[in-house]
Formats: structure tokens, C-alpha cells, sequence
């Protein structure tokens, strides 16, 4: 090792999800390398003065004490799957399984301000499509207009149904299989974080892991945003169950 040397750190990032003990969860393996752009561990000490009231001495430290608090952590990465978008908004995350929905003359209340009406699922094809008023059969483009995707119909000016009313719709929706994210229940983020790397500036290899890190996001997710999605998280490296540390660092030569 040379008498100065500097540090920059090249590694990859690997992230398994465990439980509140640091135990990972069933079924599960560490997800990476992802591409993190930080990942920044903080000290945090707390320290207690003692302060001369001494003439003399006054306002001088007559001894000091340091605490250790929890370490902090801070991780941005922009690799972003359903599972992650459900951490970042601390949701919880399910396997979407939805089969086939078929409807057959469904009544559905048009709007007569132009206004989109339900019809009830999403991912609607037009296979098998048929809007009807009375026994008369109404034309997409011409008496209405739908969105497929968004499961949505409105009647169009000019067109029979400008006025509103109840027409009869034969529809179906695509099975759907998928992730879901379910919000209003605040889920826990435990991971434990693993970064293997070098120290490009000696050739130095870096170990860093961090057994347990209970974290939470500190950004909004902007579902429109013209630039990839970078959510970033902070917590606390916790000890986790047959530990002793609550990270650890080998800088081997």
C-alpha cells in the first residue's frame, strides 16, 4: 500500500428482502446488481458534555461522552420493478391473477354532457363487441367513442345517444396476470444490502454488507415524469438476528 492513496469505489449492489429480523423471506433470493447511484452509510454519534462552571474554566469541556445511535443509511438506484414501486410507496405488493370477464346487452348509463361511462372492467377487446340502442346497433366513431384499455364509453355529437340514456353493451375483457400494488396499509422495507467492489484507484477489493436495513422512501414517485424513475430510500442499519454488528466492511489488499 502506497504512503497516499485516494478512494473510489466501482461495485455492484445486490438487495435480498428479508423480514423485520433480518431473516430472508421464503422463496426469495438477492435481486441485482442494480444500478445504484448512492449508497451512503452515516454515523450517527451523540455526544454529552460536561461544561466547567468554574470561574476559570468556564464554559471549557470538563470530560466527554459519545453514544452511538443508529447508523443511517441512503440508497438511490433507478432499476424500478413493481416490487420496488411498492417499497418506495411503502404498499403492498400481491400477484395479479384476474380471469376473463364476459358481459352480454350489460346496461350502461350514458352521460349526455359527453362525459365517460364505466363499463365496469378494463382491458376491454373488441372481439365479441356490440353496443346496442334498443334493438338498433350503434357505431363506434359515429354514435359513441371507447377506450379500450381504460374500460371507458362516451356518445359522440351527433350521433344517436348525444342525449344520454341506457344502451346495452356485449363486451369482453382480457384475463390479466400481473403484479398489484395495493396501497392504505404502510409495509415494512427490510433488505439486506451487499456490495462487492474495487477500489479502482489501488486495486484494492471491497466487501460491504449490511445485514439488516430497515428503510423507507424519502421521494414521490411521478407516474408522468419524462426521465427515469430513481426512487430513494433512508433507514437504519439494524442488528439483525445472530449478529453482533449492523454492517460490516472488509478492505482487502
Amino acid at each position: 500500500m502506497s504512503d497516499s492513496q485516494g478512494f473510489i469505489l466501482r461495485g455492484e449492489v445486490f438487495l435480498t428482502r428479508t423480514n423485520s429480523k433480518g431473516v430472508p423471506l421464503p422463496g426469495t433470493g438477492a435481486v441485482g446488481p442494480i444500478n445504484a447511484e448512492q449508497l451512503e452509510i452515516e454515523p450517527d454519534i451523540e455526544e454529552i458534555i460536561r461544561p466547567s462552571r468554574n470561574k476559570a474554566t468556564h464554559g471549557k469541556s470538563l470530560g466527554r461522552v459519545q453514544t452511538a445511535n443508529p447508523t443511517k443509511l441512503k440508497l438511490k438506484f433507478d432499476e424500478v420493478d413493481s416490487k420496488i414501486i411498492a417499497d418506495a410507496l411503502a404498499a403492498e405488493h400481491t400477484a395479479l391473477n384476474q380471469q376473463a370477464i364476459n358481459a352480454t346487452d350489460k346496461p350502461i348509463a350514458l352521460n349526455s354532457d359527453g362525459t365517460w361511462s364505466s363499463l365496469g372492467a378494463k382491458h376491454i377487446t373488441s372481439t365479441n363487441w356490440g353496443v346496442k340502442l334498443g334493438v338498433d346497433d350503434l357505431v363506434d366513431g359515429v354514435d359513441y367513442e371507447v377506450k379500450w384499455a381504460a374500460g371507458l364509453i362516451r356518445p359522440l355529437a351527433g350521433g344517436r345517444v348525444i342525449n344520454g340514456g341506457e344502451i346495452k353493451v356485449t363486451y369482453q375483457a382480457l384475463a390479466l396476470e400481473g403484479s398489484r400494488i395495493k396501497g392504505g396499509e404502510v409495509q415494512e422495507v427490510n433488505w439486506a444490502i451487499s456490495l462487492t467492489g474495487v477500489n479502482i484507484d489501488n486495486g484494492d477489493k471491497v466487501q460491504l454488507d449490511v445485514p439488516l436495513a430497515q428503510m423507507s422512501s424519502t421521494s414521490a414517485l411521478n407516474f408522468l415524469q419524462n426521465e427515469y424513475m430513481s426512487p430513494e430510500f433512508e433507514g437504519v442499519a439494524s442488528i439483525a438476528q445472530g449478529k453482533d454488528y449492523d454492517y460490516l466492511l472488509d478492505v482487502i489488499s
